[in-house]
């Protein structure tokens, strides 16, 4: 009688110790959803500021000017925490990848020297970038999902090459010349222009690889499609950088210990890491 009081008691300990990890659990699941949804309004926020700031565009940038795509297509930008639409952006192809292509190889044609006036300017780029870093931050975790830290990290790291290249601007040689690092050596070109084409990724690589305009390609991303870039721009005899790697999953199965799982992916960046 002793023995089965004993033995009842112990599985109510369980039970009642099990019922307390459910409740945990569920207390932490309540938690994380509430943090989600206050995530999600935080990002409406974002957006909206960002509109209102001008800092958030939508067009491909041709020639100096933003422009839609020909046909009007666009497509959606979300949110990979939450599904949410960022933004509608130009969706171009073939037709405006060209036109950016010409506007580029025009601008190598100029024969204009780097005056004091487009050296302010550059200055001044480099300026407002490190002025709304924050801003711009938001901008690349609301899309990718890079912790806020290293994102606004990768707008100050990006902006020190303007500033780099702006220094150099006053001095330019037209050919290579040292570098900050031992290692590496710099190319200086006498005139330049930025060109930005998003949306049909096949039409896009496939006209810069076949373009005799295009003198080189460079490439972050996958394996394979470096491969197919790589095949391509051996037809014209382009040179090629590329930074190939997969993909840096982090699979949170059911009966993880979410604390541990986020300090995880947050380390990872959700694949946004290369390591």
């Amino acid at each position: 009688m002793v023995m089965m009081m004993m033995m009842m008691m112990s599985r109510a300990m369980r039970i009642s110790s099990l019922s307390i990890k459910l409740l945990s659990h569920s207390s932490r699941t309540v938690a994380y959803m509430c943090q989600f949804r206050q995530m999600s309004s935080e990002a409406d926020n974002v957006v909206a500021r960002l509109k209102n700031s001008g800092l958030l565009k939508n067009q491909a940038l041709i020639g100096g000017k933003w422009r839609d795509a020909y046909d009007g297509k666009v497509m959606e930008v979300t949110n990979p925490a939450s599904g949410d639409v960022i933004a509608n952006v130009a969706c171009v192809g073939t037709k405006e990848t060209n036109d950016a292509i010409s506007a580029a190889s025009d601008a190598f044609s100029w024969c204009v020297s780097a005056s004091r006036g487009v050296v302010k300017q550059w200055f001044m780029g480099y300026d407002l970038l490190i002025a709304h870093k924050e801003e711009l931050g938001q901008l690349i975790t609301l899309e990718q999902g890079k912790p806020l830290k290293e994102a606004i990290g990768e707008v100050t790291y990006g902006a020190g090459f303007i500033e780099f290249f702006s220094e150099e601007a006053k001095r330019i040689y037209g050919d290579i010349i040292p570098a900050p690092l031992s290692d590496r050596r710099l190319l200086v070109l006498k005139q330049g222009t930025v060109n930005i084409v998003m949306g049909n990724a096949p039409e896009i690589g496939d006209t810069l690889v076949g373009s005799t305009q295009v003198r080189k390609i460079t490439f972050t991303g996958s394996t394979a499609v470096g491969k197919k870039l790589m095949a391509g721009a051996a037809a014209t005899v382009k040179r090629v950088s590329l930074e190939l790697g997969g993909n840096a999953p982090c699979i949170v199965f059911d009966d993880a210990d979410l604390e541990v799982a986020v300090k995880g992916a947050e380390r990872l960046d959700d694949g946004h890491i290369a390591i």
